[in-house]
């Protein structure tokens, strides 16, 4: 799995300032909204100091991503049980690992983000700052594009109040 920069290469690390990580597949319908959400912060010019990152679907290779920044904002989909589109903001600590899929056992493709910000924790490689925000899909199926509710979600929001 491959990242892309929609800023500078990715070398937050150099810097130490702030990454703005999505995370997501857009050819999976809503979850996509966290590269759109990258998608409207580019046009609208990336916050001062901050990288804005394209990290794909999540794995354990997350932990690598989040290395060496000094916060970092993460959107992803998250399947909370609220109306579609609607935000929530976690900390690290709210963020659950599901349970492992028993056709998996013995692999690490069920790795997530909870269990890629478990191993930051425990090797001690994760910002000072994480911020998690999870947009309540509609639909997540094998077809591109944003349901209208989370696309509303994405025209809403206001991420440039993400870095303060």
């Amino acid at each position: 799995m491959s990242s892309r920069s929609l800023t500078a290469p990715a070398d937050h690390a150099a810097a130490g300032g702030t990454l703005v990580l999505a995370l997501g597949n857009p050819l999976r319908g809503d979850d996509g909204v966290g590269a759109a959400v990258l998608e409207r912060l580019a046009q609208a010019g990336p916050p001062p100091g901050a990288t804005l990152l394209d990290g794909g679907t999540p794995g354990l290779e997350t932990v690598l991503l989040l290395q060496h920044c000094a916060r970092a904002i993460i959107i992803d989909a998250a399947s909370m049980g609220c109306a579609p589109g609607e935000w929530v903001r976690f900390r690290v600590d709210a963020v659950q690992m599901q349970p492992a899929d028993p056709t998996l056992r013995g692999t690490l493709h069920s790795a997530g983000l909870a269990e890629a910000l478990a191993l930051g924790a425990a090797l001690g490689t994760l910002p000072g700052a994480v911020v998690i925000y999870g947009v309540e899909p509609e639909a997540i199926g094998w077809e591109p594009g944003l349901s209208a509710p989370v696309a509303a979600a994405v025209r809403r929001c206001a991420p440039r109040s993400w870095t303060n």
